[in-house]
């Protein structure tokens, strides 16, 4: 049966849903590629698995940096303090943060309620200890629901929601309709897994060439020959000079 083009909101499951929401680039052009609206969706939950005591900076900065010029961000929960100064070296100014540390999952899901009820929040990231089913489907409802001033040229109608969990703790459903699975990553970039977008399944991994700061700083380094290590002489005692004399 071919798709009616008469009807957005059907879709079917080996093609890429119609997008009915704003989008906006993930800054990645390989993420960008295989995602519906060729973005992360406004208005709706992006859920992230990640290792334990680790959060996807590398791959949030392009966002991050386009979304504090939108408006706050407010991060809830989140098992790491982010570096006021690392994030100002990379243009997310810390002014324009706000960090809540409730007590449990409970309270972090009503903070993030009540943060997505502000037409001035541009960014909300949720991190839960124990996620369960029902407090996904009640986030994603505060962020379908949730509304920006989008009469100022540039401005987001919906803010980006976001929600990141212990991959130990993952759910195997979720009403969230885009699920990604993001592992540490290495100096030179990361790798992403979705696992549930508004499409076909993708087979493979997604690797962003996103290498660390410090690495970008450094020139790249000559090939080692071989041969120079093998005829070397290797060294198994110090010289007279070098000895360590005791008294």
């Amino acid at each position: 049966m071919a798709p009616n083009p008469l009807r957005h909101d059907i879709w079917w499951a080996d093609q890429m849903a119609p997008v009915t929401r704003s989008t906006h680039t993930t800054g990645w052009t390989a993420l960008d590629a295989v995602l519906p609206g060729s973005g992360w969706p406004l208005g709706a939950v992006v859920e992230c698995a990640l290792d334990a005591d680790t959060l996807p900076w590398r791959l949030l900065l392009p966002v991050l940096q386009t979304a504090v010029q939108q408006g706050p961000l407010v991060l809830i929960g989140l098992p790491l303090e982010p570096n006021a100064h690392a994030w100002a070296a990379q243009g997310v100014a810390p002014e324009r943060l706000l960090r809540l540390q409730p007590t449990g999952d409970a309270d972090a899901l009503w903070a993030a309620e009540q943060a997505l009820r502000c037409p001035d929040v541009s960014l909300c990231w949720v991190h839960w200890q124990r996620p369960t089913a029902g407090l996904v489907r009640r986030l994603q409802l505060a962020a379908s629901s949730a509304q920006r001033d989008g009469t100022r040229p540039g401005a987001w109608p919906a803010p980006l929601v976001l929600a990141s969990h212990d991959r130990a703790h993952g759910l195997p459903a979720s009403a969230a309709p885009l699920r990604l699975d993001i592992g540490a990553g290495d100096a030179d970039g990361l790798t992403v897994h979705i696992r549930k977008r508004r499409g076909p399944p993708l087979a493979h991994p997604v690797r962003l060439q996103a290498p660390l700061p410090l690495r970008r700083l450094l020139p790249p380094s000559p090939p080692e020959d071989p041969a120079r290590h093998a005829t070397e002489r290797p060294v198994d005692r110090l010289s007279a000079r070098l000895r360590l004399v005791h008294p």
